[in-house]
């Protein structure tokens, strides 16, 4: 994988120009294309940023406070004055930033390019966009220092040292090289927590959500550069191997010294000098009780935790914020999860867009107000999809029957404090439906915004004076 990224003036407004930072990751099946740009007006500013498999976009927004897409040589306008942060479904606006009293705007990149953090005595912006667990990442930074690196950091680590299912380091696949053999798997505390919620969330949504379907999300390959509709027999025969009532937690006694956890977790890493000196390094910052688990998978089942994976990431990057008193607030999009934490400058509310399923790629057709730290994932499916024979195959599988879920929804959007759960709720919502969705945020106490086929858009009671419709196409 290599990454290119390109600094290009592209206009001028008086004395104001527009710089666009492409950012290009590629091998020889895919590329990843990645555009942001931003204002500053009155010492405000706005970021735009984007990034899709087999897409290209370019994006700004001129005087009169149209955001101007241009996509495949053509461009797109949206009269909504905003400016967004496009992450698979969601979108981060910042309105008041985009605002001037005279009209003219000045834009100019800020894409944060040093290899270390950097330390500052007053306030600052840092953004910074990169590709991360086979999405793009979007990191904006409010405080005196920068982290961004350091971030990206430590998600790399989370996903070779821990979720990712093709890296033999991870414990993922510890898991479930050990269930092939008949072996039960030693966790530590992170991922016995993760795998607990997992299960919770399964249990709640009767198996809508389900972590261990990941052999049928590969069967239809439909993130691949070959998807294709499989044989009902090859789902039938799949299917024998899943299920989330095959997976066993078993807790064990809670460790009570840092010494016993450093052995824990080195039972369960790769026996590398590297995974061992992360696993020292965790021991060496952890004086609590630890408790941890073994997991014993049968009947050749296997464990995966990607549909849940970038809402972990969420909540690692929250867990590491707050060991940062230089950073006061932040944004970070993981794919389609966003990480809301701390607050703006100015005090002002978050607002977070959620795409218009069936617009153009960018293109709002609401808004969120939120303030404080949470998250938001969005489940839709226009993500990520193909056709065949006229009929559209998305991502968003059903583990009851192995195909594409078919509830009468076309989006879901989930605000919740748990970014694993905000990830999870939002794939279990999407499969069950309006009715069944919205009775399992009740016993989570999460909070949704459900589109259906007919555009209409059902927002659950706590977001009701949080939520704004900006297409007339839809309606309440």
């Amino acid at each position: 994988m290599t990454l290119t990224q390109y600094n290009t003036t592209v206009g001028q407004h008086g004395d104001s120009s527009l710089m666009l930072s492409t950012v290009v990751l590629s091998n020889e099946n895919q590329t990843c294309r990645g555009w942001e740009a931003h204002t500053s007006t009155g010492g405000g500013g706005c970021h735009l940023a984007n990034g899709r498999l087999h897409r290209s976009l370019f994006g700004a927004i001129n005087e009169k406070g149209e955001v101007k897409i241009v996509k495949d040589n053509q461009v797109l306008t949206m009269k909504k004055q905003i400016l967004s942060i496009i992450m698979a479904g969601c979108l981060l606006l910042s309105m008041t930033a985009c605002s001037s009293d005279k009209g003219n705007m000045k834009l100019a990149s800020e894409q944060t390019t040093a290899d270390a953090s950097i330390e500052t005595s007053s306030p600052q912006e840092y953004s910074k966009t990169d590709f991360v667990m086979s999405t793009v990442l979007s990191e904006k930074i409010y405080g005196t220092k920068d982290v961004t690196t350091e971030i990206k950091e430590e998600l790399d680590k989370l996903e070779k040292n821990q979720l990712s299912w093709r890296e033999d380091s991870s414990v993922v696949s510890k898991i479930n090289a050990d269930a092939q053999k008949g072996m039960k798997t030693k966790l530590d505390s992170d991922m016995t927590s993760w795998v607990e919620d997992s299960l919770e969330l399964a249990k709640r949504s009767n198996g809508a959500f389900d972590p261990t379907i990941g052999r049928l999300t590969r069967l239809w390959n439909i993130e691949g550069d070959n998807p294709k509709v499989p044989s009902k027999q090859e789902i039938k025969n799949t299917l024998e191997d899943t299920g989330y009532t095959k997976i066993h937690l078993e807790k064990v006694e809670s460790q009570n010294t840092a010494n016993t956890k450093k052995n824990v977790d080195k039972d369960i890493k790769d026996n590398t000098a590297k995974n061992k000196e992360t696993s020292e390094d965790t021991s060496q910052n952890t004086n609590t009780n630890e408790s941890v688990s073994s997991i014993y998978i049968g009947d050749k089942c296997t464990l995966d935790l990607g549909a849940v994976g970038k809402g972990i990431a969420c909540d690692v990057v929250q867990d590491y914020l707050k060991k940062q008193k230089e950073v006061s607030g932040a944004v970070i999009a993981v794919g389609g999860s966003i990480l809301l934490y701390g607050s703006k400058a100015d005090g002002s509310d978050w607002n977070v867009a959620v795409q218009n399923p069936r617009g153009q790629d960018g293109e709002a057709m609401g808004v969120l107000s939120l303030s404080g730290t949470t998250n938001i994932s969005t489940s839709g499916d226009y993500e990520k999809y193909f056709m065949q024979d006229g009929k559209r195959y998305h991502h968003i599988l059903d583990p009851s029957t192995g195909y594409p879920a078919d509830s009468g929804l076309i989006s879901v959007t989930i605000v919740s404090d748990s970014g694993l759960l905000s990830d999870g709720l939002s794939t279990a919502c999407f499969v069950l439906g309006k009715e069944k969705g919205e009775k399992l945020l009740e016993t989570y106490g999460a909070e949704g915004v459900f589109i259906d086929q007919n555009k209409k858009v059902t927002v659950t009671k706590g977001l009701k004076d949080k939520f704004t419709i900006l297409n007339k196409e839809y309606k309440q």
